[in-house]
């Protein structure tokens, strides 16, 4: 995955020049940052414009001045992207892409794969990453098995923290946010750099009260959650061709949550434990780039209610050898090989001093692959790029991945795009061996996925975008409530939609964003197979009414829950004001008609909240 913490190539950051003229408040970004560049959606750093793939990219700017008090929040603002959360802040947050559930889109912080093996279906809890400290926030959707093996079905989401500055000086900003349900945020940030060396340090702290995950008698208590993280990233430029840097994170979590049908449900409480560090080295030799990387993901979590203990915890361990050759101008060919060893623990509870059952604390799995992808340029504005991946998995044998993408920039303002893709999700270790509820005769799920796009760029500054997508998966996964473990649905699901997203400056002051999707995804007997709206849509507003006074809002409506869901629509806005160059204050309004609404049965939302926060940079 040198993705991440690749050093950005000559002609990616020309790339990213020439097309900031065309994004919004680039002069306050960081050139890194620019929405103009994928890292992820190939194996080498390409421009949005140049690639086959449904990408979304939101920089720290954006993240920051959201009017989304969380992560999670501001991605469910985005098309084909649907957020679900048990209960309050800091519980069970899953994002799914594309109507497919979470355990299609693997997750990775700088380049670190953190999707959780002891999870039943692995899978990253958004409920347990703070926004403070991120920089950047990539989205890649459709079918990235061919780049990053089992699971990446949906797509991948991709986060990176503390990012070390390319050029020497240095930088900071701390920033303190106060507001409902006694909810703290404090977060602090330093990058420092000289001529061949960088260096970069983030913290975050969130404490709150929180609300009620649940109104059920017996559990209408708050749950309050306390978290801390930290991200650091450094690199020394050993020589001209040689760069060797270190990457890491850090979680700690520990909340309350309404425990269920126990003697006494508002009584549980949870913590989690994880932290990620990928070690790398960078050589150029001559027209070939090479990065050997190792890297490290170790989470442990645990569940306490009414006398009953729950244990997970999980290892994954990657080592993996990158090389690019950059053929001529029009041609380029990477290729790689990947090892993981990835090992989980999900014990079996324990009540009182008893464990009941017997645990499986020595599962693990090893995956050897082998990968190349071949991007060429027919000409000056037709991409195509072609990727293919062979995984060798301990348990399951040899699987072929493939994905094949074209961009045409036709003209201007009219761009086309396309991607064909094969992927596949090997079962987890918990639906293999989980105690009481894991069956081991299941097979790995096949998927196969194709989407169209097209992209206008209006005279006015305008923008438009468009895709179809339809993705189908074979011998799908799912608990099977009959027999109370997980079981193949043999046959094929369907998930296809269209998604809409586009901008419009209304004057010099006011824009107008928006997006849609519609989903719909079934199985093979014609039922919703995921908790997603059928109708998703989200309109913003941004507002520059002085130098110094900026305001936005976002109104995100959804209709046609499959179950028991209702409709609803919810408001958020932010209002912000700018003391000076490095000082600025808001006020965060989330759910401002106080909506009462669910998106998990049985499960509560927030009422009406206000923050206030400042910041000051450095």
């Amino acid at each position: 995955m040198k993705h991440a913490l690749v050093t950005v190539s000559a002609l990616a950051l020309s790339a990213a020049a020439a097309h900031a003229q065309q994004t919004t408040d680039a002069d306050t970004r960081d050139p890194y940052e620019l929405p103009g560049i994928t890292l992820y959606a190939n194996e080498t750093p390409s421009e949005l414009t140049r690639t086959g793939n449904s990408v979304t990219v939101l920089t720290e700017e954006q993240i920051r001045t959201s009017p989304q008090g969380t992560l999670a929040d501001k991605l469910d603002t985005l098309p084909g992207v649907n957020v679900a959360r048990n209960g309050a802040q800091g519980g069970l947050t899953s994002v799914s892409i594309r109507g497919l559930p979470s355990e299609y889109a693997p997750v990775f912080i700088n380049g670190i794969d953190v999707s959780d093996a002891s999870s039943g279906q692995p899978n990253f809890n958004f409920g347990g990453i703070l926004p403070g400290g991120i920089s950047r926030a990539e989205v890649v959707r459709g079918a990235q098995s061919a780049l990053y093996g089992s699971n990446a079905i949906a797509g991948i989401i991709a986060l990176d923290l503390a990012r070390a500055p390319e050029t020497a000086g240095d930088e900071g900003a701390i920033s303190l946010e106060y507001g409902s349900d006694a909810t703290t945020t404090l977060n602090a940030s330093y990058g420092v750099a000289g001529d061949n060396w960088g260096l970069a340090v983030t913290a975050s702290r969130l404490a709150t009260d929180g609300f009620s995950s649940t109104d059920a008698d017996g559990a209408r208590d708050k749950d309050g959650y306390v978290a801390n993280q930290t991200g650091v990233d450094g690199y020394w430029q050993v020589s001209p061709d040689l760069r060797v840097g270190v990457s890491g994170f850090t979680y700690d979590g520990n909340g309350e949550y309404d425990s269920g049908d126990f003697a006494d449900p508002g009584n549980g409480t949870y913590d989690t434990h994880s932290w990620g560090l990928r070690a790398y080295a960078q050589l150029q030799t001559g027209a070939v780039a090479h990065e050997l990387a190792f890297s490290r993901y170790d989470i442990e979590r645990g569940y306490d209610a009414s006398g009953w203990n729950d244990e997970f915890g999980a290892t994954r361990d990657v080592l993996a050898y990158d090389g690019t050759w950059n053929i001529n101008a029009a041609a380029r060919l990477s290729f790689g090989i990947e090892r993981s060893e990835t090992s989980a623990d999900f014990s079996a509870p324990i009540y009182g001093a008893e464990r009941i059952g017997t645990g499986y604390s020595d599962e693990a799995f090893e995956n050897t692959a082998v990968f190349a992808e071949l991007g060429y340029a027919f000409g000056p504005d037709i991409d195509t790029t072609l990727s293919v991946r062979h995984d060798e998995h301990s348990e399951f044998g040899g699987e072929w991945s493939g994905r094949a993408t074209v961009s045409w920039r036709a003209t201007q303002a009219l761009a086309f795009r396309g991607a064909l893709a094969k992927g596949y999700r090997a079962p987890s270790m918990y639906e293999l061996f989980a105690p009481s509820y894991g069956n081991e005769k299941l097979d790995p799920e096949t998927s196969r996925s194709v989407e169209l796009g097209a992209d206008y760029a209006f005279a006015n500054g305008a923008t438009l975008a468009a895709t179809l997508f339809h993705t189908e998966i074979d011998d799908l996964i799912r608990w099977d409530y009959a027999a109370y473990a997980y079981g193949q649905v043999s046959g094929t699901s369907v998930s296809r939609g269209i998604e809409l997203e586009g901008m419009m400056p209304l004057s010099d002051r006011l824009t107008l964003t928006g997006g849609y999707t519609y989903t719909d995804a079934r199985d093979r007997n014609d039922d919703p197979i995921q908790r997603v709206p059928r109708y998703d849509l989200t309109l913003g507003l941004d507002a520059r009414i002085t130098d110094a006074w900026t305001a936005g809002i976002v109104a995100t409506h959804k209709a046609d829950f499959p179950g028991s869901v209702d409709d609803f629509t919810v408001v958020d806005a932010r209002v912000s004001y700018r003391f000076a160059d490095n000082m600025d204050a808001w006020l965060r309004v989330e759910n401002l008609f106080d909506t009462d609404y669910e998106v998990i049965p049985g499960y509560q939302t927030s009422d009406r909240a206000m923050y206030f926060g400042v910041r000051a940079s450095f």
